[in-house]
C-alpha cells in the first residue's frame, strides 16, 4: 500500500528495530508501492513511519531488498556529490560515502559498488537514525 513520506527530521532520527521475514515482506511491498512514481532510487521503512530495518533499492534492473543488513567491510572513501533524499525534497548535498561495501543482508554476504553501494549506505543510515545532513562532506 502506498504511504505518505515522513519529512519530520525528529521522526526520521529514530533507530530501527530488527524484523522477521514475514514483517519484511509486507514492508517491502509498501516501500515498492510508495517508491513508484517517485524520483528516488531507494526508500527505508522509517520514511513511511515504520522504525524497522527494511529498505529497498531500485536502480534500473537492479533490485535490492534490505532486511536487517549490516556493513561488514567498506573501501574507497570519497566525496559523493549532490546526494538527495525523498524525505527532504529539493535538498542536494555533498556526502562522504564508500565506493565499495560488503554487507550481510538477510543472512547472506553481498558486495556492492558504485551508485548501488552509495544508495545502500544511505538507507542503512536511515536505520540508525542518521539523516543526510548528518553526512555532509566537510573539507579537511
Amino acid at each position: 500500500m502506498k504511504k505518505e513520506l515522513v519529512t519530520n527530521p525528529t521522526e526520521l532520527k529514530r533507530s530501527s528495530e530488527v524484523v522477521t521475514k514475514k514483517e519484511a515482506k509486507k514492508l517491502i511491498k509498501d516501500l515498492e508501492d510508495t517508491l513508484t512514481n517517485q524520483p528516488g532510487i531507494g526508500l527505508s521503512a522509517i520514511q513511511i513511519g515504520e522504525a524497522k530495518s527494511v529498505g529497498i533499492i531500485r536502480i534500473g534492473k537492479i533490485k535490492v531488498n534490505l532486511i536487517n543488513p549490516k556493513i561488514l567491510a567498506k573501501t574507497g572513501r570519497f566525496r559523493h556529490q549532490q546526494e538527495g533524499c525523498l524525505s527532504f525534497p529539493g535538498l542536494r548535498i555533498d556526502t562522504v560515502r564508500y565506493i565499495s561495501i560488503l554487507i550481510e543482508n538477510n543472512g547472506k554476504s553481498e558486495e556492492y559498488k558504485g551508485l548501488t553501494a552509495v544508495a545502500i549506505q544511505h538507507e542503512l543510515d536511515h536505520f540508525k537514525g542518521i539523516i543526510i545532513t548528518d553526512r555532509k562532506w566537510k573539507k579537511k
